[in-house]
């Protein structure tokens, strides 16, 4: 459809979006998304340290293991958490639910830096640790969501892309943040440093980033589109429920839509210095170093095909992003095994690539299956549940493969094998990037 046509049923609000517009919701929707990232960063990051201090075993493996099963269980309260924040959001505006999502958010990760450790409590220690990371998986199940829905309908004709890439940045800058503030206490401090109390720093920090965060989001005002659709009576009363019996196609399609995805970015990316650490043989510095890098290509490259895919449309990128993912999947893990720092950077640049074929043009694809009146909740379910299944288990299910199939290659395999369905659902979508957003 050409960018000009607009359907009948299509209220004349894709007009009222403007550049300042954009740039609030950017940094209104970002810095939510920031903090939550900058969590599972950290959290990621120092995982080697995690499994020491709160799952003590003789076996690496098995701590490890405990380690990344607390991870995932983030992941299983996602789609109530989504569920949620979808209801409020779509009843009572984006603002009201983006600005509990991140109270919540901030004061489970100050709660992560203020735990003691398993020396210290017993049991009690990683008990802590699992309720904190269900106050963090339900809050994130709204504001990825959340934050995408305000920057997509906020961006003006012609350039969701380029604005809503700027949703995927956040999230890849925060996780760097967190690498970066984990790589920089263990090359500034004592060998000991992360063990003896630097691990808590980290968490710390999200205490002035949450109450930055919040000023911002209070501040911020609902977008056009909501704001059109509530001053016309048209507010959805029970969206999660409307959305079930009638966008059950677009859901089916978001779920299976976000799976590679997942897997790519908790496997390539916050995983990978537990890998390199691990399996390759490299020290944690190291391995922080090779991530750092990829990851800052990974940024830049999101938002070059952001708007790229304001161009040629989100299909052929993403066909690529999953196409190109099936192939190579192995080389690069063959790459990161080789135990060299350079073979592992090497190895990073070109997963980046691949994985910025999806960050780029995929929020914007993810938020224009659904009409604005359903926007928050259609789309919260099925991504936290995807999220659930296929991002929250990839760092357990890659460990459990490796030690199960004795070769580091084998989350490669795990990747492959959900590029099939992702790869289905892109050929099978229509295009919506030359389509005004629909309201109803």
């Amino acid at each position: 459809m050409p960018a000009t046509a607009r359907p009948p049923n299509v209220a004349q609000t894709d007009t009222l979006p403007s550049g300042h517009n954009s740039r609030r919701a950017v940094v209104a929707g970002g810095i939510g998304n920031f903090i939550e990232w900058y969590d599972y960063g950290v959290y990621a990051a120092l995982s080697p340290v995690i499994s020491s201090l709160f799952f003590p075993s003789e076996s690496t493996v098995a701590s490890t293991l405990s380690t990344f099963a607390v991870f995932g269980v983030g992941f299983v309260v996602r789609p109530l958490g989504g569920l949620f924040f979808g209801q409020l959001g779509d009843r009572r505006g984006r603002r009201t639910a983006l600005a509990w999502a991140l109270i919540l958010v901030s004061a489970s990760t100050l709660g992560m830096g203020l735990l003691p450790t398993y020396a210290a409590a017993g049991v009690a220690a990683p008990s802590l640790l699992v309720l904190l990371r269900l106050l963090q998986g339900f809050s994130a199940g709204g504001e990825f969501t959340g934050s995408a829905t305000v920057m997509t309908e906020n961006a003006p004709v012609g350039r969701r892309g380029r604005v809503s890439s700027w949703q995927q940045f956040s999230v890849i800058t925060g996780t760097l943040a967190g690498v970066l503030v984990v790589t920089a206490i263990t090359n500034l401090g004592s060998a000991d440093s992360l063990e003896n109390g630097g691990w808590r720093i980290p968490f710390l920090l999200s205490l002035p980033l949450g109450a930055i965060g919040f000023y911002i989001r209070f501040r911020m005002a609902d977008t056009p589109h909501f704001q059109a659709l509530r001053e016309a009576g048209e507010v959805a009363e029970r969206p999660a429920a409307e959305a079930v019996r009638t966008q059950a196609g677009a859901m089916f399609t978001a779920f299976f839509y976000t799976a590679l995805p997942n897997i790519g970015f908790y496997t390539f990316l916050t995983y990978t210095p537990t890998f390199l650490h691990n399996e390759a043989g490299l020290s944690l510095g190291d391995a922080y170093l090779a991530n750092v890098i990829g990851m800052i290509a990974y940024a830049v490259l999101t938002l070059v095909m952001g708007r790229v895919s304001d161009r040629v449309g989100r299909r052929p990128i993403l066909i690529a992003h999953a196409a190109v993912f099936f192939v190579s999947a192995i080389p690069i893990y063959l790459l990161m095994s080789h135990g060299s720092f350079w073979a592992a950077l090497v190895a990073q640049l070109p997963a980046m690539l691949i994985m910025a074929c999806y960050s780029g043009p995929g929020t914007a694809g993810l938020t224009e299956l659904f009409p604005t009146r359903l926007r928050y909740s259609g789309m919260a379910l099925p991504y936290n549940l995807s999220s659930a299944i296929f991002g929250g288990t990839a760092p357990f299910i890659a460990t459990a493969l490796i030690a199960w199939l004795g070769t580091p290659l084998a989350p490669a395999f795990w990747a492959m094998a959900a590029a099939i369905p992702t790869l289905i659902v892109y050929l099978r979508m229509r295009e919506t990037a030359f389509e005004p957003l629909r309201d109803r």
